[in-house]
């Protein structure tokens, strides 16, 4: 009989930019996201990187080199979705990965913590990681922002969303355009289809039209380009508004 696997919960994600210094700089003009200490601090040689909290979500940017594999804004296979298993037990997501033909990585195996990851060739979106931890304290900023979902690029939104589907042991929904969307907390994941010289990763951050206004408001005055539909993008990761889903 198969067991239930425990729903993971989002508890964080890592962005990947070729110019970190401009795109933390806006991150905090323009998103205000308050900055958050890390421990252990990051070994020496590590790439640099700054974190964030965002709406309880621990936002992680980080230098990365473009790629020759991508010709969009940002480098390719920088991203990464990473989710929280308040059971502080991995074994049954790594038996569900299992049975869907997956191999995923351990970092026990190389002593960087209890999680399991699956890499972008995995997923056909971006890499994911599962992490054993209880629920910790509030993030600061946790209520800051009305984040409603985060949109994966990816080529093939239908079969690649039915995959994470069955990653994440979740039922597929629908936004009110049609685009395949899963449920997770606190945000939804909605799969947006890629432009020939796009490459998958994470595509954009999405919040209430309210707060989206708002932040257009501040990236104008930053000097960014603001869509009619209050829109912009940091180093090619969009932010957009939307009626919740």
């Amino acid at each position: 009989m198969r067991l239930p696997t425990p729903a993971p919960r989002l508890r964080g994600l890592r962005l990947g930019f070729a110019d970190l210094g401009a795109a933390a700089g806006l991150l905090e003009a323009v998103l205000q996201l308050p900055p958050i200490a890390v421990d252990p601090p990051a070994a020496p040689g590590a790439p640099a990187r700054r974190h964030y909290a965002l709406a309880g979500l621990r936002v992680e940017a980080r230098v990365q080199a473009r790629s020759t594999v991508c010709c969009g804004p940002r480098p390719a296979w920088a991203d990464t979705l990473q989710w929280r298993q308040d059971d502080e037990d991995l074994a049954p997501r790594r038996h569900h990965l299992q049975r869907l033909g997956l191999s995923p990585l351990a970092g026990t195996d190389f002593g960087c913590g209890s999680y399991l990851r699956l890499e972008t060739l995995d997923t056909g979106a971006c890499a994911v990681e599962w992490h054993a931890a209880a629920p910790g304290a509030p993030l600061p900023g946790a209520a800051q922002g009305a984040l409603l979902a985060i949109d994966l690029r990816v080529r093939a939104p239908e079969r690649v969303a039915g995959h994470w589907a069955q990653l994440l042991d979740l039922p597929l929904a629908r936004d009110a355009g049609g685009l395949p969307l899963l449920r997770t907390a606190p945000a939804a994941l909605r799969f947006m289809p890629a432009g020939d010289a796009a490459g998958s990763g994470i595509d954009a951050l999405v919040f209430s039209t309210a707060q989206a206004e708002t932040f257009a408001h501040r990236a104008a005055a930053q000097g960014l380009q603001v869509a009619n539909d209050a829109s912009w993008a940091i180093g090619g990761l969009q932010v957009r508004g939307a009626a919740p889903f």
